[in-house]
């Protein structure tokens, strides 16, 4: 059995459907998609169109959707050590896009078992990143971050609840050392701006030298 379909792992992904509840009050559009063979987290959300790897079995390396054509991407617990993901991210992203990552936090308890870890089972396989490193990688590939949030203080994750005493305490006092992070981001577009030409009055001449000749 996989650890996400255990009593803690539900928890957690308890835990990560309530965070995500809370974005998608202010997230909506046509198309959502979650990458990632966990339980579905994006059923609430209020997208039109919502599919997962377990509807479309596809690599997150080579995505099987357009350039520009869906409006958020949800991406818990992958590994994005590959940045060819990320690069994906972003081209099926629309234009101001959004995509949700959520990840472990290397200095966390659990980040801690996971440094430790012999086992080649998800998620103790992974290499974790912490929140600085990944964030710098996302404005990399020229994301725009958006929002960015530490959650899951207990180390059970006994608390389906992000309002309990464990996140009361660790949010105020110990927010760095979260078992789990979240981060938003935002499809930054670059447009190119005209730039107006400067008008002072004068006629503009002609400054290209020309070489004189003389008649022999």
């Amino acid at each position: 059995m996989a650890w996400f379909e255990t009593k803690r792992g539900s928890d957690l992904l308890l835990l990560e459907q309530k965070i995500l509840d809370q974005l998608f009050d202010h997230l909506f559009g046509y198309n959502i998609v979650q990458i990632g063979n966990h339980r579905t987290l994006i059923e609430n959300s209020r997208f039109k169109n919502k599919y997962t790897c377990k509807q479309i079995q596809f690599n997150a390396e080579q995505m099987p959707f357009e350039s520009d054509s869906i409006d958020c991407i949800v991406l818990p617990h992958q590994n994005t050590e590959d940045e060819r993901i990320l690069s994906e991210v972003y081209r099926s992203l629309i234009p101001h896009g959004h995509a949700i990552f959520i990840n472990f936090n290397p200095w966390s308890p659990i980040g801690l078992r996971t440094f430790f870890s012999m086992s080649s089972e998800e998620p103790w396989n992974q290499n974790l990143e912490s929140f600085t490193s990944f964030q710098n990688k996302l404005l990399k590939q020229e994301f725009e971050i958006v929002n960015g949030k530490f959650f899951g203080y207990h180390p059970r994750f006994k608390s389906a609840s992000n309002k309990s005493r464990w996140d009361k305490i660790g949010d105020r006092w110990f927010p760095l050392f979260a078992n789990i992070y979240l981060i938003v981001v935002r499809k930054k577009i670059f447009t190119m701006t005209p730039i107006k030409p400067s008008w002072n009055g004068k006629i503009q001449r002609n400054q290209v030298k020309v070489k004189e000749t003389y008649e022999l």
